[in-house]
């Protein structure tokens, strides 16, 4: 039988897509529990594993989310095994207490990380500008080279 285990996952882990991850990583294992956000700043995950195999590619692959998407930031991962067995429907399922709430939350998150890359788009615009104004002065000495080779021929 299956062990019911509570996964505590710390770091930037809510309103980036993450628990849509980790119902995938699920799906994908064949492994049953819910996912949800915790008013902590964490996301616990209550899941059964089937094996203790299961358990540690399950945790490999949400250290592996942070490679693959650079909005997840994981501190760590706190395991818990609990004393009871919880029979889940099939997969990972995700809960969300206001849903309304969640998604201002998300877009609140949205709207930050849109102004983060305008302000890289500002930044970039002045490097390409001062790479332009480069270009512009190697072309003029270019000219003038092909003008001194041009009257030595």
């Amino acid at each position: 039988m299956a062990t019911t285990y509570e996964l505590i996952i710390y770091g930037k882990v809510q309103h980036v897509g993450f628990r849509d991850r980790i119902e995938n990583i699920g799906r994908g294992l064949g492994i049953s529990g819910i996912v949800y956000n915790h008013k902590d700043g964490t996301v616990r995950i209550l899941v059964n594993f089937p094996s203790e195999r299961k358990k540690q590619l399950f945790k490999e692959f949400i250290k592996d989310l942070e490679d693959e998407d650079n909005l997840i930031k994981i501190e760590r991962i706190e395991e818990r095994e609990l004393n009871a067995y919880i029979e889940f429907p099939e997969g990972i399922s995700r809960l969300s207490s206001d849903d309304i709430l969640e998604l201002n939350k998300k877009l609140d998150e949205g709207v930050k990380y849109i102004k983060l890359i305008f302000g890289e788009l500002v930044e970039h615009k002045k490097i390409l500008l001062e790479i332009k104004d480069t270009q512009s002065k190697i072309v003029g000495k270019l000219g003038k080279i092909a003008e001194i080779l041009e009257n030595k021929l």
